[in-house]
């Protein structure tokens, strides 16, 4: 059985990167998604869209606009793939029968060329084959008629994403040197995800140019090893990492010198270890206000030297309270101890704590955020450790994450808010609201938790990721 399951996914994949070949060379930027229509893995997905009346809903209301049956999904049933050039874009895929036989009662003036029916204007050109369509800027449906194809996908997998910048951008946008320098060194990036049978894994990779800037790529390169969060309390997930902030605010403000953009920043008081808890907590208020505007976050961040690090954070604080608080009505302002922790409004931002000890500033942004420094650690959750031996040795960072929970808690939130945005009445969107939060709440229980981490390899960010589902 599992031989059978590998063999269509290979299948799925080598279709989808048949359909990329078949588009012209020269792409900055691509993506594609794999042939998926015999993938036991989305029967569960399209089993929750149909109990859910999503489909009979939607379908019932774009037969009512269109006048005939629409199949949402139809156009990328059998795979797509989709390339922007400098110049122009490109997009091929293979529909299925019935939205191919909706395309061709849409179209409208074609005409027979190489096995293709084409039509369209100076702008945009379609064409109509037995099985795939595309739709594409005239200079590119030119080089696909004319067999002028080959492109190439720098990755494999069931859905495929890459990119990097054009490379006159920073000329075309006349830059000053270091700004300049700092945009050529962003190479491609490469995003691919694949389905397997408990799950999916994914993996992104970012390539740098060091000798354009050697501080960009310090940063995005770091030697140094994560913190380690085996003691730090639970939550959805947890995050550790390396980034050295200290050394991006000298850089940040060189960069922005050149704009003539004035930047008082200094965080020299930090390290550039960090850690970031992610947990439960209300949403902000309908009018915006109220706590957890930013999230309820843990940050646990170590610091050079405690003193200057707190003058480092009121200083940030005083700024995003400048910046969060209309004008007349109150900015900063420190409220005192809570628990061990200083507390700080800052102006619609709500209440912040922090605290400081000898290596590392925990900072919480919530009440609720505080409240969870009580919570178990994640030592003792038996997904973390089950995962947690999975990073490699040279990690600089990873992230645990139990997405069940996180999901089964939005879609709880989202048909609660849902009510409030719409309304009382009776119409589609209230029936689409309750609907949608019905399928999300059903999808929610399909996933379970995961773990990516990120290495350096040469001149590259790599992370990779695995995430447990039920399909």
């Amino acid at each position: 059985m599992h031989r059978t399951l590998a063999l269509a996914l290979l299948l799925g994949s080598a279709l989808a990167q048949n359909l990329v070949s078949l588009a012209p060379p020269g792409a900055v930027a691509g993506f594609y998604l794999a042939d998926l229509r015999g993938s036991p893995y989305l029967q569960g997905f399209a089993a929750d869209w149909k109990a859910s009346g999503m489909e009979a809903l939607l379908g019932r209301e774009l037969r009512q606009q269109v006048g005939q049956a629409v199949d949402l999904l139809g156009l990328a049933a059998g795979g797509l793939v989709a390339a922007a050039y400098p110049d122009g874009f490109f997009v091929l895929g293979r529909p299925s029968p019935g939205a191919l036989e909706a395309l061709r009662k849409e179209a409208r003036g074609l005409q027979s060329l190489g096995g293709w029916q084409v039509g369209g204007d100076k702008e945009v050109q379609i064409g109509l084959s037995r099985e795939l369509f595309f739709v594409a800027s005239p200079k590119y449906a030119q080089l696909f008629l004319q067999n002028r194809r080959g492109l190439g996908a720098p990755a494999r997998g069931d859905l495929v994403f890459w990119g990097s910048l054009p490379q006159g951008l920073a000329q075309d946008l006349g830059l000053p040197p270091r700004t300049s320098s700092a945009l050529r060194a962003l190479g491609r990036f490469t995003y691919s995800l694949q389905l397997s049978p408990g799950g999916y894994t994914e993996e992104a990779r970012l390539e740098l140019n060091p000798t354009l800037d050697p501080t960009l790529a310090r940063l995005l390169l770091p030697k140094e090893r994560p913190y380690d969060p085996t003691g730090l309390p639970q939550g959805y997930s947890v995050t550790t990492g390396v980034f050295d902030l200290a050394q991006f605010a000298t850089y940040l403000k060189g960069l922005l010198s050149e704009l003539n953009i004035p930047l008082e920043l200094d965080l020299k008081g930090f390290s550039p270890r960090y850690a970031l808890v992610s947990v439960k907590g209300p949403p902000p208020a309908p009018d915006g206000r109220g706590e957890g505007l930013l999230g309820h976050t843990l940050v646990y961040w170590e610091v050079k030297d405690p003193a200057l690090a707190e003058a480092n954070l009121l200083a940030l604080m005083r700024a995003l309270a400048a910046f969060s608080t209309p004008e007349g009505q109150g900015g900063f302002r420190t409220l005192g101890s809570v628990g061990g922790f200083k507390a700080v409004e800052l102006g619609l931002a709500g209440v912040f704590y922090y605290r400081l000890e000898p290596d590392r500033l925990v900072l919480a942004t919530s009440k609720s955020a505080l409240e969870a420094t009580a919570n178990p650690p994640w030592g003792r959750d038996p997904g973390f450790r089950r995962f947690r031996v999975r990073m490699p040795a040279n990690a600089i960072g990873f992230t645990y994450t139990d997405q069940g929970a996180l999901m089964r808690e939005q879609a709880a939130l989202l048909a609660g808010l849902l009510p409030q945005a719409i309304g009382q009445t009776e119409g589609f969107e209230r029936r689409l609201g309750q609907a949608l939060a019905g399928f999300l709440e059903r999808v929610a229980q399909r996933f379970g938790p995961g773990l990516s981490y990120t290495v350096v390899e040469g001149h590259r960010r790599v992370s990779r990721g695995f995430y447990e589902m039920r399909w």
